[in-house]
């Protein structure tokens, strides 16, 4: 973690920016007190499709099954985010 002042966090932002890991935090301080935090994004999540979108395409394939299906499903739910609604998109 690393500590600037706001006139030196605006002074230097490009070579913090560019310097910053992926697990960096950089405090900025007004008159020796916290005021703000700016931390790294991680790796960028793959853009993934909707379910339905799988669910669409599965009478296309020839082999594939409901149980095909059920399988990806539960493959796919664990990269949804805890708690969110499966909006509609059950069978």
């Amino acid at each position: 973690m690393t500590t600037y002042n706001i006139r030196e966090f605006k002074a230097r932002l490009s070579e913090i920016l560019r310097d910053m890991d992926e697990d960096a935090e950089v405090i900025i301080t007004r008159r020796g007190k916290p005021c703000g935090r700016l931390t790294a994004l991680g790796a960028p999540e793959l853009a993934k499709a909707p379910l339905s979108t799988l669910r669409d395409a599965l009478p296309r394939l020839p082999d594939a099954t409901y149980q095909d299906f059920l399988d990806v499903k539960a493959l796919w739910e664990p990269r949804t985010s805890a708690g969110q609604a499966d909006r509609g998109d059950a069978p």
